[in-house]
Formats: structure tokens, C-alpha cells, sequence
């Protein structure tokens, strides 16, 4: 019988390893699980196969479906948190999300097919950290706070922080929370996806723009409300370029996008449709 080369056939869920199934109740159960040597955290699991296709090695897999807490999303006035486990049609269509920030609930429904909506939860979108996903695009602009519980305490980190992979070993992502939601306005533009993709929020006389792509993970500037959008987006920096479209090609393409949404933003639009 003839060998193949190894990577001519590609793996199934049938070659998947036996792996143990952890259902934590709480989520210090699921932290005490998941920080053991080849654990995996999973709930929607949409990327989930993805990775095992990818050679993931998984000696345990800890279920997060039975933990309630995950799922909520409070809305207090000032801050919105959105749990981890909260699925892209739950959340984007979510009363609460709809009035505190409308911009996002309308980027955040356009993202995905109706398939991966339907399954796909907002903390697996961010803990895949694959750039062709959109939700750390739009959470780095609102300068959202990622909430996690650790093995040697909680931690807060930024959506940039997750492609440096700062959070501990056995860290679970478990809410995120979006401060200083009063007054801002939001904007999404993927019109240009794949190459490029641009967020922008504005707080007071600042605007925060989040840039990213299928290619590069997301970058953000800011600048004052006034200033050109040409001039913001100079300020990316020279990593937002590569084979697929140099960084000068993406800066003027930034302007252009981000321009759109600061019209709709001084016309008084809530949100981009």
C-alpha cells in the first residue's frame, strides 16, 4: 500500500483523539478545569472543529453550556456587559443593546452567515484570534474590557491584548464590558472586506478608529473629532500592510471608510444599516 505524504488528506472529526468532557456548574469549576495541560474551553463550537481540523491537541474539553452567567447581558446607565457565551443573533438583536448602542447592534448583525449566527457566541469570535473575525474589530474601537476569571484571580485586559495572548493559563473569558456607553456613537464599514474593515466610535471630541482585515490583526488610533480623516488614518501604523494590500493603499482606504462614518455621525445617524 502506498503512504501519502502527510497533509494530502485532511483530517476529519473521526481522527479527533478521545478526550475527557468536563460540565462545569460554576465558573470557578470551569477555571479549575480548564487549566489543566491540554484542556479546551467550547460552547458554541463553530470555530471549534475548525481548530481540530488544524491539529488541536485536546486531552479535555470543558463544556461551558450549563453556566447561566455567561449568557446575561446588563445594561446599568453607564456600562454594558455582554457575557462571553451570548450568540451573534442573541446579542445583535438584544433589546438592551439595541438602545445603549445601536451602531453595534447593527455591525454586530451583519457579521457571519445565518448558520454560524444561530451557534457562534461573542467570547469564542475573540478567543479564536483569527484576523478574519470582526468582533475584536469593533469591541477595540468602543474600548471594551475583557473580563476574565483565573486561576490566581481575575483579570481586565483590552481586545489587543488577546493577539499578544497576555491572559493566564486557564483563563476564561467571561464578560465584556463596554464603559462610558453615554454619548458615544458607533459606526461599522465592511464594505471593503476582506481587505480592510474600520470602526470607529466617538466620545466627546475624541474618536477612537479600529482598523483590521482578514490578513492583519486590528490596530486603533485616536485623534480629535475635528481632525481630517486622512490625517487619522496616518497615524496606522506601518504593521496594517502586507502582500494583500501595502500600508499606504490601507491608510487611504481607512480615510475614506472612516470618512463615511464621521458624515453620519455629524448628520446625526444612530447607526449604520
Amino acid at each position: 500500500m502506498r503512504v501519502l505524504p502527510a497533509g494530502l488528506v485532511a483530517p476529519t472529526q473521526r481522527t479527533i483523539p478521545d478526550f475527557r468532557l468536563h460540565r462545569p456548574r460554576t465558573i470557578a469549576e470551569a477555571v479549575l478545569a480548564g487549566s489543566a495541560d491540554g484542556a479546551v474551553y467550547a460552547q458554541g463550537c463553530t470555530d471549534l472543529f475548525a481548530r481540530f481540523r488544524e491539529g488541536l491537541d485536546c486531552s479535555s474539553l470543558v463544556w461551558l453550556a450549563d453556566l447561566e452567567e455567561l449568557t446575561r447581558i446588563d445594561w446599568d446607565g453607564t456600562a454594558l456587559a455582554i457575557g462571553a457565551a451570548v450568540g451573534h443573533h442573541t446579542g445583535s438583536g438584544d433589546s438592551a443593546v439595541r438602545a445603549a448602542l445601536p451602531g453595534l447592534a447593527a455591525g454586530w448583525r451583519r457579521i457571519a452567515n445565518h448558520r454560524i449566527r444561530l451557534r457562534a457566541t461573542i467570547g469564542g469570535n475573540l478567543m479564536a484570534r483569527r484576523t478574519r473575525y470582526e468582533m475584536s474589530i469593533m469591541l477595540d474601537a468602543l474600548g471594551a474590557e475583557l473580563l476574565f476569571a483565573a486561576p490566581d484571580g481575575g483579570r481586565t485586559l483590552a481586545p489587543a491584548d488577546l493577539w499578544d495572548r497576555r491572559e493566564p493559563h486557564g483563563a476564561l473569558l467571561h464578560t465584556i464590558r463596554i464603559p462610558e456607553v453615554p454619548g458615544t456613537w458607533f459606526g461599522y464599514e465592511r464594505s471593503l472586506r476582506p481587505l480592510l474593515t474600520v470602526a470607529a466610535a466617538v466620545r466627546g471630541d475624541t474618536v477612537r478608529m479600529s482598523v483590521g482585515s482578514e490578513y492583519t490583526r486590528p490596530y486603533a488610533v485616536e485623534a480629535p473629532v475635528g481632525a481630517a480623516p486622512a490625517d487619522i488614518a496616518a497615524l496606522l501604523p506601518e504593521e496594517i500592510g502586507d502582500a494583500a494590500g501595502s500600508a499606504r493603499y490601507r491608510r487611504h482606504a481607512a480615510g475614506v471608510l472612516l470618512g463615511r462614518l464621521l458624515a453620519r455621525f455629524t448628520a446625526g445617524e444612530e447607526h449604520v444599516g
